[in-house]
């Protein structure tokens, strides 16, 4: 056995090691990532515009009733804006009559005036003199043949100040107090401040903002379930089809994606048309509104959709779209996995 083992030829072993080329592992660049990612995102947008094709007459259907809801509540803020401009930081300053003693001449009561408008509460102090406040009534009452009939004109000087909410303050008290300031002076017989119209008026559109909050919210809603209710009945038309997909691998991102931006479709062309809505109503409004503005001696013109609101408009309308479909999508997909 040991002679055997002897002249037994040896296996022949390589006395320099194999050298291995190392498996270079090909990992996708970013830009690939970027490429596939959006390649995917551009798949589910047309098919999601594709379906909303195919279905057209239902998709009219749902854009209408989005449209209603959303230009409901849109409508509604646009006129509390153009109302509210009634009262704005131009207007909403209180002016403060001064109607000046009977012996007061004109010229006193322009230097009376001019010394007003000095002061650092005073804007601007502008004089209406009995013979145009004489006139401005005789226009205004048409009382014209009983005033031609008096020998004395009965009106007084007066002086209309307008002070700088700033300087004396917006509270109620601070402007009491500089009215008391002014009736002070000797030229001065009775001092008359407007400023109960514009707190009765605050006050209305205080109540106005929470109707166009309550009714914005419900309609937000309505058009959530709609929606919604729209992505589902798309979604159990499709089932088979989901199912299908689900066996061969499919992630729930990739079968929630086309459903998601079929929510995000159907908010932005129902925010668009709600917008269309509008402003259609609004050129309707424009030359009555003009009319009555110009009856009443006023400069009013409505004012329309600023494009921060028109944004703002189409941005939530996207956001309910996109919450309807998850919510559809995610409980189909609950459902599912429950099944399974």
């Amino acid at each position: 056995m040991a002679k055997r083992q002897k002249n037994a030829t040896p296996m022949p072993t390589n006395t320099t090691p194999e050298t291995k080329k190392p498996r270079t592992q090909t990992r996708p660049s970013g830009s690939r990532l970027v490429s596939a990612w959006w390649n995917q995102q551009k798949h589910a947008m047309q098919f999601s515009l594709q379906r909303l094709w195919f279905n057209s007459i239902s998709t009219w259907i749902t854009l209408a009733t989005i449209a209603i809801a959303l230009s409901l509540p849109t409508s509604m803020h646009l006129l509390l804006k153009n109302l509210q401009t009634l009262t704005d930081d131009k207007r909403e300053v209180p002016t403060i009559t001064l109607f000046l003693k009977k012996s007061v001449n004109e010229q006193q009561a322009k230097d009376r005036a001019e010394l007003l408008s000095e002061l650092n509460e005073v804007y601007r102090a502008q004089v209406i003199t009995r013979d145009e406040g004489l006139a401005d009534f005789r226009q205004i009452s048409g009382f014209a043949e009983t005033l031609e009939s008096l020998k004395d004109n009965p009106f007084p000087h007066v002086i209309v100040v307008t002070p700088k909410l700033d300087a004396i303050g917006e509270l109620d008290e601070d402007i009491d107090r500089f009215t008391r300031k002014l009736k002070a002076y000797p030229e001065v017989d009775n001092v008359q401040i407007d400023i109960e119209w514009v707190q009765k008026l605050r006050t209305i559109f205080d109540i106005v903002e929470r109707i166009v909050l309550v009714v914005s919210i419900l309609l937000g809603l309505t058009v959530l379930l709609v929606i919604g209710n729209t992505i589902r009945l798309d979604i159990e038309n499709r089932r088979e089809e989901i199912k299908v997909t689900r066996l061969i691998g499919a992630t729930n991102a990739y079968v929630r994606r086309p459903f998601l931006y079929g929510g995000i479709w159907l908010g932005l062309f129902g925010g668009i048309l709600s917008l269309a809505i509008v402003q259609i109503a609004f050129m309707f409004l424009i030359n009555p509104v003009q009319k009555l503005a110009t009856q009443y001696g006023s400069t009013f013109t409505l004012s329309g959709l600023a494009p921060s609101m028109t944004l703002n408009i189409l941005l939530a309308s996207i956001i309910l779209g996109l919450i309807g479909a998850w919510i559809a999508v995610g409980r189909h997909l609950r459902k599912a996995e429950m099944s399974d």
